[in-house]
């Protein structure tokens, strides 16, 4: 009863506020590649990168600015709700639900003069109408998200100290999870240096242990460090090269990549590859990798838009557990919209169309053909646990099956936005011919959502 009278008083104020959305005055396009769980752009700062705000002649002019974001979300999902009779409780569980997300962030950011920015932001995450516990990052009640102090100690130096949400290069390996009700944060420190050639930021960063109903807390079992280096090419062309390392209880992984991205005439490009080397939980070296390869054109007649053609693929191993480790990414943005799978012992070669009929009307269709690279490995979740829990050398057979997801995006105003999607999983040879799997049925996800921002 108490979520259906906050769900009441949350629908009087959109209703109240909606006519004025459209008059907010917007602060940034989100840079990077093209997201559709990111329907709208948001004007807190965490989308803005450091070397950025370095160059922005406004950046040191005294200004105080107050912004807030509001967003609901209707899950329509079966055959791949979590549940606790399947072991680790993710991809295809055999059980359904439906249930309402709904999230508030409300946020100051503060450039008190040239050397000094500070930004906070309080979150508050709910699931109600669930039939099922609902998952980690789903509800996280009444908490401090961000709050970072940015120090300009000259012209081409920039540190950020305290806890913020962030991405890293492509987010294949570190981002803020934006479709998660919670979003993911991190406590630590970010050094950015500006050079003629390079742009270089340097991090060392603890996520956070997600309490629901209290405080959250760093999790020091595990670290991420490393640099990501962007080299100055031109405005169509995006080139990256970092160094990642992950620390955790048992376990050690540095991550050596590139990221490339870009355009010649009509030919769009997006190429990523990483190597992954240090020492797995069983105390055996730890050999993986993964790649990326998009290729993509400019469409024009009556199926104008944009297509892509991706690979992803990503090592695994004859042991459990010991593939490529994808550390804490933006995996819904890449590996189709049910999440169903991570980034290890997975090929996934994907189709994308893209479609803006108006400036306020998207489009999406996308497929996506997923199979096992080693099969004497399992699939996994997007946390990096075996699929139900299963063991090496069990899988009958490579082929996982495929997604199609279709989205529509409707943008009324540049402050309200509106997403139709519905997502359905074909299942392959591997549920039909593998023992222990809990279901072989398809899979089916529809959902809508709504922000408001203001």
């Amino acid at each position: 009863m108490k979520s259906l009278q906050n769900l009441t008083l949350i629908a009087l104020l959109i209703a109240f506020l909606s006519p004025f959305s459209a008059q907010a005055q917007r602060k940034t396009e989100y840079p990077g590649i093209f997201s559709y769980e990111d329907p709208i752009t948001l004007t807190s700062l965490d989308a803005i990168s450091l070397h950025d705000r370095l160059k922005d002649p406004k950046a040191g002019q005294r200004n105080i600015d107050f912004g807030a974001q509001f967003r609901m979300r209707y899950n329509h999902e079966r055959n791949h709700r979590n549940t606790s009779t399947v072991a680790n409780s993710r991809g295809l569980t055999g059980a359904d639900d439906d249930f309402l997300l709904y999230r508030t962030r409300l946020w100051l950011d503060a450039t008190l003069n040239r050397r000094v920015h500070f930004y906070f932001e309080f979150l508050d995450a709910e699931s109600t109408l669930e039939q099922h516990a609902p998952r980690g990052n789903e509800v996280d009640r009444f908490d401090i998200h961000q709050a970072y102090l940015d120090l300009t100690v000259n012209d081409r130096l920039q540190v950020r100290v305290g806890r913020w949400s962030l991405d890293i290069g492509s987010t294949r390996m570190v981002g803020m999870g934006e479709w998660g009700n919670t979003r993911r944060a991190f406590d630590g420190l970010q050094a950015t240096l500006a050079g003629d050639h390079f742009d270089f930021d340097a991090y060392y960063l603890q996520p956070l242990r997600m309490r629901p109903y209290e405080f959250n807390r760093t999790n020091h079992d595990v670290s991420i460090y490393g640099i990501n280096s962007r080299q100055h090419v031109d405005d169509e062309t995006t080139l990256q090269y970092y160094w990642l390392a992950m620390d955790t209880v048992g376990a050690r992984y540095d991550t050596l990549g590139v990221y490339w991205k870009g355009e010649r005439g009509n030919l769009l490009y997006e190429l990523e590859g990483a190597v992954q080397v240090d020492t797995n939980f069983d105390d055996t070296d730890h050999k993986a990798g993964f790649g990326t390869v998009g290729l993509g054109t400019d469409l024009q007649g009556s199926l104008a838009g944009q297509l892509w053609v991706y690979f992803d693929w990503a090592s695994g191993s004859n042991s459990t557990g010991n593939g490529f480790h994808h550390y804490q990414p933006r995996a819904h943005r890449f590996l189709g919209n049910m999440d169903l799978f991570g980034r290890r012992n997975i090929n996934d070669l994907n189709v994308r169309w893209t479609h803006d009929p108006t400036d306020r009307l998207r489009f999406i269709v996308w497929y996506h053909y997923f199979s096992l690279v080693n099969m004497n490995d399992v699939p996994y979740n997007t946390n990096m646990t075996p699929f139900a829990g299963l063991s090496p050398g069990t899988s009958g057979n490579s082929s996982l099956g495929h997604e199609i997801d279709l989205l529509v995006r409707i943008s009324p105003t540049e402050r309200l936005s509106f997403l139709i999607a519905y997502s359905h999983f074909f299942a392959g040879d591997y549920y039909r011919t593998t023992p222990g799997v809990p279901t072989s049925a398809d899979a089916d996800f529809f959902y809508t959502q709504m922000i408001l921002e203001f």
